[in-house]
């Protein structure tokens, strides 16, 4: 069985190409799908892409407390694609700056993960997701 978490991945960076694609932004996409240094590169320079749906009642995107923060802040560039669910009904691709402020925080299960507020000056909204792509990413999103 194909895991959820990698075909949302997987649609986030094809939303991401296709927009860029329109920008006349030249994408390059990694063949190795374990590649573990970049999602995508735009003109030469890698792109990290991320998507998910926020942990909504602190407002926040995250990642894994792990290798991924440090993957995120040497990215040439950093993007957030925000997949809708019932309590938020929002989707969008979120630009994320280097400097950009988190915090670890640590769930009542001891999850370690690391909050990265979206409300913050290296975060800016750069597109909002509609239709089918919106559609898309609901079918695979974590069902909060």
């Amino acid at each position: 069985m194909i895991d959820k978490r990698l075909l949302l991945g997987n649609a986030g960076e094809k939303i991401v190409a296709n927009y860029l694609n329109k920008q006349k932004i030249f994408v390059e996409h990694s063949v190795d799908p374990y590649d573990n240094q970049k999602d995508l590169k735009i003109n030469g320079k890698h792109l990290e892409v991320k998507t998910q749906v926020p942990f909504i009642t602190k407002r926040c995107f995250t990642i894994k407390d792990n290798h991924q923060l440090k993957k995120c802040q040497n990215a040439d560039y950093f993007v957030f694609v925000q997949a809708p669910c019932s309590k938020l009904d929002e989707a969008g691709i979120y630009q994320v700056d280097k400097g950009f402020k988190f915090y670890r925080y640590t769930t009542k299960k001891g999850l370690k993960m690391i909050l990265i507020p979206m409300e913050q000056p290296a975060i800016e909204k750069m597109f909002t997701i509609e239709g089918e792509d919106k559609e898309i990413l609901r079918r695979y999103a974590t069902p909060f």
